[in-house]
């Protein structure tokens, strides 16, 4: 309640805090827009007028404004890491604006990428005291990502297993369950109402700006779902100009070699192919608002027996200024997909067919088609109520169905469906008014309804929620030029069963200083928290597998450290090297796990005592100054350990290794590949064995990805793009997830239209 009517008392009076307007004819004020020599807007710049002690930082399109200025010429300070910090003489006009376009120069050719997920605002990576990867539009449309795991593969430190995304170890593999890495959409929550899962493929690509991987806890920021890191997608703003694009991809998967796998499936002996048409649109609507909208319709045949998938999707962003200093955004998608989900294999004899397993008295399949649906809704309004003050308030609703199919396709009846909703809000508080200080606060408050027969805890009942709600304060304080100060506090609660509450407050803080112009040091420190989800608590059923719910769980906690450095040096005229080398040390209570219970002889989820997760992470990036040709390398050391069975966790790769290259050979044509390399899990889960035949074989990783793509602009008006992916080009045979063969080599041919 302290904290709360803190917060309270910081929101209500900061606007008091202002300066108060003078009354005089002899004022004016100053305004433009701060950019890179090459055009590139910046966002988070610092620019001071020191004679008057005024000054401001520019938004996220690179814009600022100080306004009452008295009249005369003053010298303008204007600075960011990573940039060279210029002076120059300004002259205020009285009853006019002054406007500026400013350019800075970076301090070498590999400047600090902007962020906005470390501290809920725009600021410098350089300035940032904990781990960060960003992924850029750029990247994403030469990988041809269509899902968010193609993303993932190739982020130093994160390994995607299945469905579940592991940031440094802090996931092993939950049949889905329970991820502790939360995702967000333009810094809304989109999570599960009831597995708390990733939906890797719901999401609209082509009009994704960057992708930003926290991968400390963000529990102080975040709340309970962070426990592991962030991931946010950044959605693009509306083009000056109308613009429509088309992309139109066609595939297959390849045969595999072995005669014996082909034997067990029919479909085995041919190419299955894979096709995807997205059409997009985006524009102004007169000087203050515009919109964009992206449509997908795709089929699959798969490349395993009841892997078959068709689904459409689409989604739309509109808003703008409702007026000076006032900005409403809508963002919303809808997304049915029909799926033969193949959940375990028969064996290693037989990879592409799905298993049974003999419960005794029932039989179970590996295999399960249904129908999806899902809705996503999220409203955002922004208020800018001076230079040094603005709040925000977000909306999200989330609702997801599945119904399950008969052999015959038809819809089984309602007692087997699943029915989940998300919602929620939050209102957030940033000001800059104190000097040097940055000042993130606010409040949030989520709740979920799950209705599903899988659900059926002691209680025997099938309705399940778990409404929480938070509070959140963080400040960054800029003692220089060189260092950085964050410090952050937040208060999460949690009902989570019956008249059950679990709360918990989680602070952070974090340092990062600029050693010289080319070497950076940061260190940060974070508690998390994480409430189990309904999934895991109350989950009990045999339909596939045997699984028992386990009311008892309590929420996980962890402390976690890391200490980095990152050196940037420009070699020669035409090319820059960045390297970064970042040690963690993650302390975890009570960790969630499914454990199998020999008594009640199912699966559950269980609370382990303690648990360690510490590494290495090092990451060195060369490239040009033109972009046309980057090489990143990264190596992440893991050691993962249950202190409590005094054994390794549970499917963690100790040793990590990803490789990215990209080469423009002409302005036309362009040429790329990716590798990465997982080594064998220290350990895994021997259990699952007792039902699914050699379901512990989890071989090393390696895997390698090709790809050519010809540009052609001749054309008025119109961009054409044409490109070849070959994936796993060497045909590598390796396990996705327990029992479950992973893709086979695979190519795809990708034609894009943007006009």
């Amino acid at each position: 309640m302290k904290l709360f009517l803190g917060i309270i008392w910081i929101v209500s009076t900061l606007p008091a805090l202002l300066p108060a307007q003078q009354d005089s004819d002899q004022r004016g004020e100053l305004q433009g827009v701060v950019q890179t020599v090459q055009g590139e807007t910046l966002p988070g710049v610092h620019l001071l007028l020191p004679e008057l002690m005024r000054g401001t930082n520019s938004d996220r399109e690179g814009r600022f404004q100080i306004t009452d200025l008295p009249a005369g010429e003053y010298e303008l300070r204007v600075s960011m890491v990573g940039f060279r910090t210029t002076t120059q003489t300004v002259r205020i006009e009285p009853d006019r604006a002054t406007h500026l376009t400013i350019e800075l120069i970076p301090l070498t050719v590999e400047a600090d990428a902007v962020v906005v997920t470390a501290s809920r605002r725009s600021q410098l990576a350089g300035r940032v005291p904990v781990s960060m990867s960003t992924v850029t539009a750029d990247e994403i449309e030469s990988r041809n990502v269509t899902s968010l795991d193609q993303v993932l593969h190739y982020v130093p430190g994160v390994q995607v297993t299945g469905n579940q995304v592991n940031i440094r170890g802090s996931s092993g593999f939950a049949y889905g369950v329970g991820n502790r890495v939360l995702l967000l959409v333009d810094g809304v929550p989109l999570m599960g109402p009831d597995q708390e899962n990733l939906d890797f493929e719901g999401m609209p690509f082509t009009q994704v700006e960057r992708i930003e991987v926290l991968k400390s806890p963000g529990s102080a920021l975040y709340g309970g779902g962070a426990l592991g890191g962030v991931i946010n997608l950044i959605t693009r703003d509306f083009p000056d100009q109308p613009q429509t694009s088309i992309r139109l991809i066609s595939g297959a998967w390849q045969p595999v070699r072995y005669e014996e796998w082909r034997s067990g499936w029919d479909g085995a002996d041919r190419f299955r192919p894979h096709s995807r048409l997205t059409l997009g649109h985006a524009r102004q609507l007169g000087e203050r608002f515009g919109f964009w909208a992206s449509g997908m319709v795709s089929t699959d045949a798969g490349y395993l027996q009841m892997n078959r998938e068709r689904s459409g999707e689409g989604y739309v962003k509109f808003g703008g200024s409702i007026r000076d200093g006032m900005d409403l955004y809508l963002y919303s998608g809808i997304r049915r997909s029909q799926r033969e989900q193949f959940l375990y294999w028969n064996g290693l004899n037989d990879v592409l067919s799905h298993g049974t397993i003999d419960l005794g008295t029932d039989e179970v399949t590996g295999a399960n088609d249904g129908l999806s649906d899902r809705l996503t809704v999220m409203p955002v309004f922004n208020h800018r109520i001076g230079d040094d003050l603005n709040y925000s308030v977000r909306g999200r609703l989330f609702g997801v169905a599945f119904r399950p199919l008969d052999d015959q396709g038809n819809i089984r009846p309602r007692h087997t469906h699943t029915y989940g909703l998300r919602y929620g809000g939050e209102a957030q508080v940033n000001s800059s008014h104190l000097r040097n200080t940055e000042l993130t606060g606010g409040v949030s408050f989520d709740a979920n309804w799950v209705e599903s027969e899988f659900f059926v805890g002691e209680d025997s009942l099938t309705v399940r929620n778990q409404p929480e709600g938070a509070l959140f304060l963080q400040a960054d304080y800029q003692w220089s030029d060189h260092l950085t100060v964050s410090t952050g506090l937040r208060y999460d609660a949690y009902r989570v069963h019956t008249r059950e509450v679990a709360s918990r407050l989680s602070p952070k803080a974090g340092i990062s200083y600029s050693l010289s112009r080319t070497l950076t040091a940061r260190a940060s420190y974070g508690h998390g928290f994480r409430v189990p989800s309904v999934a895991e608590r109350f989950v009990s059923n045999r339909d596939f597998l045997p699984l028992e719910s386990n009311v008892t769980l309590r929420p996980e906690r962890s402390v976690g450290y890391e200490a980095g450095l990152t050196h940037r040096i420009p070699l020669g005229d035409r090319y820059g090297l960045s390297t970064e080398v970042t040690g963690f040390w993650n302390e975890y209570e009570d960790l969630v796990e499914p454990q199998f219970d020999t008594g009640q002889a199912a699966f559950r989820f269980v609370n382990l005592t303690q648990a360690r997760i510490r590494g290495v992470e090092v990451t060195s990036n060369l490239s040009s100054i033109d972009r046309t040709r980057q090489i990143r390398l990264s190596y992440t050391w893991l050691d993962a350990y249950d202190r409590t069975l005094d054994l390794p966790l549970l499917y963690r790769s100790e040793h990590l290794f990803q490789a990215s290259g990209r080469i423009f050979v002409t302005d036309w044509l362009e040429t790329g590949a990716d590798f990465r390399a997982a080594s064998q899990p220290e350990r895994v889960d021997t259990d699952f064995s007792r039902f699914v035949p050699d379901a512990d074989v989890f071989p090393t990783v390696y895997v390698t990805d090709l790809r050519v793509r010809i540009h052609y602009s001749s054309l008025p008006g119109i961009e054409l793009s044409g490109s070849l992916h070959l994936n796993n080009i060497f045909d590598y045979y390796y396990v996705d997830r327990p029992a479950f063969f992973a893709p086979p080599r695979n190519f795809q041919a990708v034609l894009d239209v943007r006009f």
